[in-house]
């Protein structure tokens, strides 16, 4: 059946492979075609209407009638799709789901799923599998070791349509034939308790042979994999007896479904215990010597801790980036285990650019995909099957070369005021809610804060010069743990990081008095006049200046 499906999986691949390559060979067509297709589709809309897409010609018109928008822009007309009208965004019935993602403001955005959307999802994964057999022709020989969220986290109120993650969408409702190629049953996932989630997920997976893990976050892996050493007892006492623990909070009907698959295996429980003895850790290097392949992001700040997998696994073992992707959009396919570019999706989104200097300027220049030149860093706008239009995700990106005519295209960073360790997107707006609230809660007037996005310790740390008074120790306690809590009720994707301790705790620097008048003396000094200065709330290091008093982090405000 393996040898079937394998066979199976590589012709459907081979197809849709093709047909990209032709696509990028005329790419500028391509990008023209697409867009005019969804402007005609889209003209009768809500937003069509209002934006004139029936007089819309060209890129060139599409430019000058439509602004660059921003999630601000579009969340009102999300807000109609939410109450049950039809043709808002997109023509046709309402969306099947949402895709939740955080907002800058507290309130989750929810990007419409489209069946178009859907299905150039699951092109973007058949193109990207293609290009991986060529180099790794027996990567999917094995089981699949998915890492996803939860499909489903909720419904909209009146017109009760699910909201949640696509990619546990995806795994949820794989084909049979594809569920069966998979590790462990999606109903794990379900899971709430994220130890236990964990426990599950490798309790199914341990005892398989995997050959091949698409993870996005690399971080995320390491967890799974620290996880099944530190239980390594119940592991391997369940391997034996074929049981599931009664030592994780599953639930019982999960708990049900998942032990149904398991049987007692003694001498693969006996064999693992011997390894385990003489590495000194569970480590997949071990129970799963087989693995050829991971797919994580290589780049940005998560990709420092893409290195760390060769520690577990083989020194050997081949990573490839799973490409440039947000909630928004999926946005490069990586054909090369090289680095962590992409060709550009130009089969399911449109894409504009803007150069990064000019960006935000009425005269700067917008260029299309096939216009773009190796080194120069861009603003990326999306138009996608979802209903974004010209849509800003606050992004720099830069080509590193070419591959039959498309613009390999690589993220660089987050744009302005946004910070991002493990893909939780803080930003400037969010810490200035936190910060103003738990300083109003605490009583203590801040003369100038700054958070400081730690990319080497995957934490965030607040750094503040009170106004007046120093506050006692204990009240600067007090301040940190609201600034976090409030933190994690604005930004979801944070808390859940911090709970899967991806995220480490929170940390709080008492500046000393004088600290702002340091930086402003500083910057002046540096040929920018007062007037001009504007305080910076948000970024991934301290300008120079000033001194701390003491350290402090979120556990019980303990020194750090």
């Amino acid at each position: 059946m393996s040898a079937i499906l394998n066979a199976l999986i590589h012709t459907v691949t081979r197809t849709r492979w093709y047909n990209f390559m032709g696509r990028c060979r005329n790419l500028e067509q391509t990008q023209r075609r697409l867009l005019e297709e969804r402007l005609e589709r889209n003209a009768d809309t809500v937003f069509g209407r209002e934006h004139g897409f029936a007089r819309l010609k060209s890129p060139a018109d599409y430019a000058r009638a439509l602004p660059v928008s921003s999630w601000e822009t579009v969340d009102p007309y999300v807000d109609r799709i939410i109450a049950g009208e039809t043709n808002v965004l997109t023509a046709g019935p309402l969306p099947s789901m949402f895709n939740k993602t955080s907002g800058t403001t507290g309130k989750p955005k929810l990007i419409p799923v489209t069946p178009e959307s859907k299905q150039g999802n699951a092109l973007n994964q058949k193109v990207w599998a293609f290009a991986a057999v060529g180099t790794h022709p027996r990567f999917l020989v094995g089981k699949v070791f998915p890492i996803v969220n939860k499909a489903v986290e909720g419904y909209t109120p009146h017109t009760n349509i699910p909201y949640g993650a696509v990619s546990g969408l995806m795994v949820r409702d794989a084909h049979p034939l594809a569920r069966a190629k998979y590790a462990y049953p999606y109903d794990a996932i379900e899971i709430e308790d994220f130890n236990a989630r964990r426990y599950a997920m490798m309790r199914c997976a341990v005892p398989e042979s995997v050959s091949f893990i698409p993870a996005s976050n690399p971080n995320a892996l390491l967890k799974l994999f620290e996880s099944a050493d530190e239980h390594k007892a119940d592991l391997l006492r369940d391997i034996h007896d074929g049981t599931l623990s009664a030592n994780h909070d599953i639930p019982g009907p999960i708990r049900e479904a998942l032990s149904r698959r398991f049987k007692p295996n003694p001498g693969r429980a006996r064999e693992l215990e011997r390894l385990a003895e003489r590495a000194g850790r569970l480590q997949p290097r071990d129970y799963w010597p087989d693995l050829k392949l991971i797919g994580c992001w290589k780049g940005g700040t998560v990709g420092q801790f893409a290195q760390h997998l060769h520690d577990w696994c083989s020194p050997q073992l081949k990573l490839r980036d799973t490409g440039y992707m947000a909630s928004e959009a999926h946005i490069t396919i990586p054909i090369s285990d090289e680095g962590n570019s992409g060709l550009l999706t130009i089969h399911t989104n449109y894409f504009e650019f803007i150069p990064e200097e000019e960006f935000g300027r009425p005269d700067a220049r917008v260029l299309m995909a096939h216009e773009l030149e190796v080194g120069v860093p861009y603003q990326i706008l999306l138009t996608t099957a979802g209903g974004l239009y010209r849509y800003s995700i606050n992004d720099v990106i830069e080509v590193t070369g070419f591959y039959q005519g498309a613009p390999l295209v690589s993220f660089l960073r987050k744009g302005r005021d946004v910070m991002n360790l493990q893909g939780e997107k803080v930003s400037a707006n969010q810490i200035l809610i936190a910060v103003q609230g738990a300083c109003a809660e605490t009583g203590v007037t801040p003369m100038h804060f700054m958070v400081v996005g730690e990319s080497a310790t995957s934490r965030y740390h607040l750094h503040i010069e009170p106004a007046g008074e120093t506050p006692e120790q204990s009240v600067m306690h007090r301040l940190l743990a609201s600034f976090n809590t409030r933190l994690c009720e604005i930004n979801h994707v944070f808390k859940r990081y911090q709970e899967l301790d991806m995220l480490k705790p929170t940390a709080l620097s008492l500046m000393e008095r004088g600290w702002l008048g340091a930086i402003v003396d500083h910057q002046v000094a540096s040929g920018m006049r007062d007037t001009q200065f504007k305080p910076v709330v948000l970024g991934s290091e301290l300008p120079p200046g000033g001194r701390l008093l003491y350290t402090i982090d979120i556990r019980e405000g303990a020194p750090a």
